[in-house]
């Protein structure tokens, strides 16, 4: 039998930001617990009136989040059963790194904060980040399934920096705090990733060997204003080609970090 997963009335309701559709913060908090495994394929999420009276709100934005989450393979609805976890949801295959991975899933283990910081905006961001002089940066070890998972910098510009707690940045990644703590929206992402022989110091920290062979990504996120509102500059163990890619947010889709990218996508010249 399917399990069910009770929450006290209204213990959900707080933390909504009043600069974002609810249904969008709804669902990126279901979204969360299935990826990160409190919700497990199979179980049975609460009907929608339940959820409601859990979250404070009425049924609509309820009902808006669950179709968002079933147009992602996420869930499954059956009539006259109920609204299920899916078996096999395609962002759980191991080794597969997804958007939501970057952008919204909670950590597993806690990230290691190695330093925060307001420095001079490297010189690949600065076309980005127009009028700004310095901009807070956030040294950062993640974690997935408590292995290390990547090792870099992030980069926010300081008029957001106070909101960003370094509890939250152990928990969660950079932009779902941009759009929780501050209600931006993230409307695109310009992605550069490459092959590199790692550092020492990432390897370190990625607990793997030397000069082996890593992937370097880099990405801005830019606002519905087209405003750089936040950057980030990883290291990723093992992939051994080159890419670049654009992408709109909101569209669901993985980008599977672990196979040949020979196989996913042409490299840019």
């Amino acid at each position: 039998m399917a399990k069910d997963f009770n929450r006290s009335t209204g213990s959900r309701a707080n933390g909504f930001s009043s600069k974002l559709p609810l249904w969008y913060q709804i669902a990126n908090r279901l979204r969360s617990e299935i990826l990160g495994g409190h919700l497990p394929p199979g179980g049975r999420i609460e009907p929608e009136i339940r959820l409601a009276e859990d979250y404070g709100v009425s049924v609509v934005p309820v009902r808006q989040a669950l179709r968002a989450l079933e147009a992602e393979a996420l869930i499954v609805r059956r009539r006259g059963s109920g609204t299920f976890v899916s078996s096999k949801p395609s962002a759980r295959d191991k080794g597969a790194t997804s958007l939501r991975d970057l952008y919204s899933t909670e950590f597993s283990k806690p990230a290691l904060i190695l330093e925060r910081s307001e420095v001079e905006i490297p010189p690949n961001f600065l076309p980005y980040f127009s009028g700004e002089t310095v901009i807070h940066a956030i040294r950062r070890v993640a974690f997935r399934d408590a292995v290390p998972w990547s090792f870099g910098t992030l980069y926010v510009p300081v008029r957001y920096a106070d909101a960003l707690s370094t509890v939250d940045l152990q928990r969660y990644p950079l932009y779902r705090l941009l759009q929780e703590r501050h209600g931006i929206y993230l409307a695109r992402s310009h992605f550069e990733a490459m092959a590199v022989a790692i550092g020492e110091e990432a390897a370190h920290y990625l607990e793997i060997g030397p000069y082996e062979p890593a992937l370097s990504l880099t990405c801005v996120t830019f606002d519905g204003a087209d405003r750089a509102v936040g950057a980030f500059d990883m290291t990723f163990p093992n992939d051994p080609f080159v890419f670049k890619f654009d992408t709109e947010h909101g569209l669901g889709d993985d980008i599977d970090l672990s196979t040949p990218l020979s196989a996913r996508t042409r490299p840019m010249e």
